[in-house]
Parts: structure tokens; sequence; C-alpha cells
């Protein structure tokens, strides 16, 4: 993008030159271009008639360069929140190019947030996550969601969207909904919309049940076969480790009836 001044414009340079300050991510309302780029403002007149006409005949709707005065820092914060649990791309470029243009245009303006980026911070997302998980194809998020399953990580959508996870957004915009990236991971999405809340209790019934059926009890095999059972067990508020919790169903039975 130039300003340099005393171009040989025509209505084509013009449109160009739109399309090119509006894809930098900077303000085309009169106003900001009469104070930063006055001789694109004059051409742009010249040639259409009026600045709304050069910035339409540039494929770029008139109406979301005049409301970006409508956006508080407010209302940008909860239309962010809403948009990444509705799963869009809350990338820049994705952004710029949507209908939400205008309140980019208010969010990176100096007295609201400067920046897009901080934008999002505002709103409580991590922006490195977003463009992370942006940046991902279908067999990456894919693998992303079996290894949260191998850990033992709570899969289900609330849980997912409790916590904020980018990764839920994408894996909506790439799949349709977030069930269905699941079952393309391989994983039971009914049986994780089924899961149990774990307890101490629980958690030794399932121990003891699986020493019953003869199940191989070591850390590798559970881990690997039982990956909810495992992670419930080693969280600090239940046993801390999976020997811990061995231990604890092994004295539970040993306890007489009273």
């Amino acid at each position: 993008m130039s300003t340099q001044r005393n171009k040989n414009w025509n209505d084509q340079l013009v449109t160009e030159e739109v399309r090119s300050w509006h894809e930098s991510g900077r303000p085309l309302y009169s106003h900001y271009m009469r104070q930063n780029y006055q001789e694109l403002l004059a051409a742009g007149i010249r040639y259409f008639g009026t600045w709304r006409g050069a910035v339409e005949a540039s494929g770029i709707p008139y109406d979301s360069v005049r409301k970006y005065r409508d956006w508080s820092k407010e209302r940008i914060i909860e239309t962010i929140q809403r948009l990444e649990k509705d799963g869009v791309d809350l990338s820049f470029r994705s952004m710029m190019l949507s209908k939400y243009a205008p309140m980019v245009y208010a969010a990176i303006r100096p007295n609201h947030f400067g920046s897009w980026k901080d934008a999002l911070t505002a709103a409580g997302l991590a922006p490195e996550e977003i463009y992370r998980y942006r940046s991902w194809d279908d067999d990456s998020i894919l693998s992303e969601i079996r290894r949260l399953n191998e850990e033992g990580a709570d899969l289900s959508s609330k849980k997912m969207d409790e916590t904020a996870n980018p990764l839920i957004a994408t894996a909506r915009r790439r799949f349709g909904n977030w069930g269905a990236a699941v079952e393309r991971a391989g994983i039971d999405y009914s049986a994780i919309r089924r899961r149990r809340r774990w307890t101490r209790e629980l958690i030794l019934q399932e121990i003891r049940q699986l020493r019953t059926d003869g199940v191989d009890l070591r850390s590798g095999e559970v881990r690997h076969h039982n990956p909810a059972l495992f992670a419930a067990a080693c969280k600090a508020r239940f046993f801390g480790s999976w020997n811990k919790a061995l231990q604890a169903s092994e004295e539970a039975v040993a306890v007489p009836a009273a």
C-alpha cells in the first residue's frame, strides 16, 4: 500500500488502492481518509461521484465502512465471545472479509483496543491459540482430539465451551459440529455424553471391577485402555497417582465389613 502523492489516477487505480487500503486493516470512512489519504479520497470522488461510490465500486459494502462508530468496547467483547462459541474463524483476515469488518475497524482504533490481538485478549481469548488452530488441517485437529481423549480430558461440548478451547471452534467450522469431529477421530461421542462424574468411590469401584475381570492393572495398560479412569485417579483431588489409587482400592477390600 502506498500513499505517494501525485499519482496518475484513473478509475482502476482508485479501486485497486481502495482495496489495498482495506486489506491492510485501515478504516475507509471519509473522515479518516481526509486525515490520512486525502489524495485517494479526492480521486475517488472525482472518478465515482462520491466516496461511497468509489468504495462500493471496489467491491466493499459501504455500510460496513460507515457503521464502525456503533461499536463500543463492551459490544465488541460480547460479540467476539459469542462468535467464538459459534465456531466462527476469528483470525484477522477472516474477520476483515466478513460482515463483522466494522467491528474490527472499531476494535483496532487507539481509543478502543489498538489492535485485533488486544481485542481478542480483552474478550478472554488467547490469540496465539486461535491462530495456531486456524493453521491446522483436518488430520491435525483429529489428532489433537485423540490426544486429549487419551489424557482423559472431558470432551463433552459443554466442557470444551466452558474452557473456551479454540479447538472446538475450529472443529465445528471444519466438521459441522463438535460431535461429528469427535466421531471422525474414532471416538464414540455418545459415550462421552454419558460419561459419569468421577468420585473417589466411583474410581475405586472401577478398579475393583477391572481386578475382578482379570484386567492388567499396570499403569501403562490402564492408561492405554481406560484413559479416563487413569486420568481421574491421578488427579490431585482424588489419589494423585495410579499407584496410590491401586493401594487405596486394596485397602478398601481388606477392611472387614462392620
